[in-house]
């Protein structure tokens, strides 16, 4: 290959760049002087093989001014700048500029040498449609492995952080609740726990189970069901009225906190009929209704009869137990505790229809299926606003059922969550069930309780055919724990046909809840009496450091002494009682008083004698085994009179009461206190 001729290609192919020269084939002419200029003549190539089209010649101009490599037009022999001079003969080539010297020229990097005067711009190659489809699965594929590796660190990264949460395990959560509102709270307990933060490394499991509060408050009175499942941390009765009876069942310290979910107001699910009939009435007019034979022909109604009002105590939502407040409040005298009102809760009971069990659903289709609502088994049932909701929504309801409430101060159910504190609760659980009880109370939760027809804050009721879900009354005020227990007691325990003498302690001075220890007794066995039915036959004894007496013959409620029934000098006698220091006779009046009642022993009555004392016996004539003895002389099996013990405090006779009361077949029972709802459940027990 000459010095100024285009290499061969197969000199390109075969020495490749830079073959047999110390200088690359680049075409940097200012470095290398000597590829500045070639002989045209010596060309082999055909100028025709290129497309004009495929550059314009206004990109190149012919020759540019540069003073490294001198002046387009100039002398040819002047080379300026060292460079050699030509041989004559030979013709000079244009020079080609290394650096564009204007925008749109193109340099080496973008041009192809072809050995000519010009750089050329070849030809745009497509690319192979293999080529793409190729580059594109490989995208992919690398970013799904990207993808892949990255979600499952996170999701294997969560996951342990998952287990290292529950390091220790779990916590099991029970939570009993009415059953009026379970379907409701299953749901949200399933909720809390798949959101819950662990509670020392521990991941919480709240378990719901339904019950009625008879068979909670039975459980906390004795030993707990197994049938509940375990005992638990959080309870949500329908009322606060259940809440009262197991603190007098179980004491006070059973409950550390207990604040209001959601509310349901009382009233009488009836026929639609019967709602315009009843008017504005309130629940005092209740027990007359329901025990006048004609009363409802009374109120237009002909052929009706009597009101046949259903109390159910199962699945009602403590209905029934809110109810007996409101009628017992409404017909106690001006001034007077609603425990004075008694006597119309056991007349509301008495005359109630006989159905088959005590269910609020069997009641409802008693009303709801017969064919002839005044001739029905049942004309009206007690019940909460959501479970009359509830009943609204099947088919046609509207044309059969309606929703009455009572004039007056309104009865509320008021779903408590109740904290409870005991024993067989670790502080685990005893903080889960705090949680839990605030989570039910967001937003989102009280939302999905009102749609059920729950009335919660914030919330929209639902619509219905039945009820309107409208404003109502003040609520109910009732009184303390200890009120709401014996109220509750007189439905849920109803009272025998008892045959008992009350030997009652004058000495009980001791201050308790403001009052003395007798006065708060005193006003304990007044409420306790006028519960019990006319039939029952009540005495009363009383004794102090002195000497014991009788201060009314034991006989029943209904029978006159001297002109007046002697449940109310009964009552008479009672709230006169003044606390009197000195001692206590307690021994020598029981060995005066028993021979006399089994004497007097009453056949088809539960016989006994409620001894209520705070001890010690002071009378040094008669000690305790001296008394044991007599006991067990005197019992006859075939007249058998239990001695039933409430004893206040450390007695030191304690030991002999808990003998006495064994021997006799009685119960012994010891109180802290006279203030709290303990002496109602004691009374109750005690006296039938």
């Amino acid at each position: 290959m000459g010095r100024h001729s285009i290499p061969d290609p197969e000199d390109s192919s075969e020495a490749g760049r830079g073959a047999g020269d110390e200088r690359p084939d680049a075409p940097h002419a200012d470095q290398y002087p000597e590829y500045d200029e070639y002989d045209a003549d010596d060309s082999d190539y055909d100028e025709s093989e290129y497309d004009d089209a495929d550059y314009d010649d206004a990109d190149y101009d012919d020759g540019y001014d540069d003073p490294e490599h001198g002046v387009a037009g100039a002398d040819p022999g002047d080379h300026g700048g060292g460079y050699p001079r030509l041989e004559d003969g030979e013709a000079t080539t244009t020079k080609f500029a290394t650096t564009p010297g204007a925008p749109n020229r193109r340099d080496w990097e973008s041009s192809e040498w072809t050995g000519s005067h010009r750089a050329i711009t070849p030809k745009r190659r497509g690319i192979s449609v293999g080529v793409i489809v190729a580059l594109v699965t490989v995208v992919v594929v690398v970013g799904a492995v990207i993808a892949w590796r990255f979600f499952g660190d996170a999701l294997s990264q969560r996951s342990q952080a998952g287990a290292a949460r529950c390091v220790a395990g779990e916590v099991d959560v029970a939570v009993v609740v009415d059953p009026s509102i379970a379907d409701q709270i299953t749901p949200l307990a399933d909720e809390f726990g798949q959101s819950a933060a662990p509670i020392g490394d521990k991941c919480v499991k709240v378990g719901v189970k339904a019950a009625d509060s008879d068979a909670v408050v039975d459980g906390f009175s004795g030993s707990w069901p197994g049938d509940l499942g375990q005992q638990p941390a959080l309870w949500i009765p329908a009322s606060s009225i259940s809440e009262a009876r197991v603190e007098a069942a179980a004491g006070q310290k059973t409950v550390s906190d207990s604040r209001s979910l959601v509310t349901s107001p009382v009233m009488l699910a009836v026929r639609p009929q019967l709602k315009s009939a009843l008017g504005q009435r309130s629940w005092g007019a209740l027990p007359g209704l329901q025990a006048n034979p004609t009363a409802l022909d009374g109120l237009d109604l002909p052929g009706w009869g009597s009101l046949k009002l259903a109390l159910p105590l199962t699945g009602d939502g403590d209905a029934t137990y809110l109810a007996a407040e409101a009628v017992a409040s409404a017909a106690a005298p001006q001034g007077q505790p609603p425990t004075a009102g008694s006597s119309a809760i056991a007349t509301l009971r008495a005359a109630q229809p006989k159905l088959a069990d005590d269910k609020s659903s069997t009641a409802m289709d008693a009303m709801l299926d017969a064919d002839d609502p005044a001739t029905a088994d049942v004309h009206a049932v007690v019940a909460t606003e959501q479970q009359i909701f509830q009943r609204g929504s099947q088919a046609d309801a509207k044309d059969k059922l309606a929703a009455w409430l009572p004039s007056g101060p309104t009865a509320v159910a008021d779903y408590p969550t109740v904290l409870l504190s005991g024993t067989w609760l670790s502080q685990e659980q005893i903080s889960a069930a705090s949680e839990f009880a605030r989570f039910l109370r967001k937003p989102e939760a009280l939302a999905d309780l009102a749609a059920a027809g729950f009335r919660a804050d914030g919330t929209t009721p639902p619509k219905s055919d039945v009820t309107d879900f409208g404003s109502l009354p003040a609520a109910l005020s009732v009184g303390d724990g200890g009120v709401r227990a014996t109220l509750a007691n007189l439905v849920s325990a109803p009272a025998q046909n008892p045959a008992a003498t009350v030997l009652l302690d004058q000495s009980m001075t001791t201050d308790e809840g403001g009052k003395s220890r007798l006065a708060n007794v005193t006003a304990a066995l007044t409420a306790r009496l006028q519960a019990l039915p006319p039939t029952s036959a009540v005495g009363l004894w009383t004794f102090d450091g002195v000497a014991g007496r009788s201060e009314v013959p034991m006989g029943p409620l209904a029978d006159q002494i001297g002109g007046t029934p002697r449940s109310q000098v009964l009552t008479t006698n009672l709230n006169g009682q003044v606390a009197s220091n000195g001692g206590a006779v307690s021994f020598t009046t029981l060995r005066l008083m028993y021979p006399e009642a089994v004497a007097n022993f009453r056949e088809g009555q539960p016989n006994s004698i409620l001894v209520i004392t705070a001890g010690p016996h002071t009378d040094q004539s008669l000690d305790g085994p001296g008394l044991q003895d007599f006991i067990k002389q005197t019992f006859n099996q075939a007249r058998p009179v239990a001695v039933n013990v409430v004893d206040f405090g450390a007695d030191p006779d304690r030991s002999t009461w808990e003998a006495v009361a064994q021997t006799t077949g009685g119960e012994y029972q010891n109180l802290d206190s006279s203030a709290g709802p303990e002496l109602t459940a004691a009374l109750t027990a005690a006296l039938g």
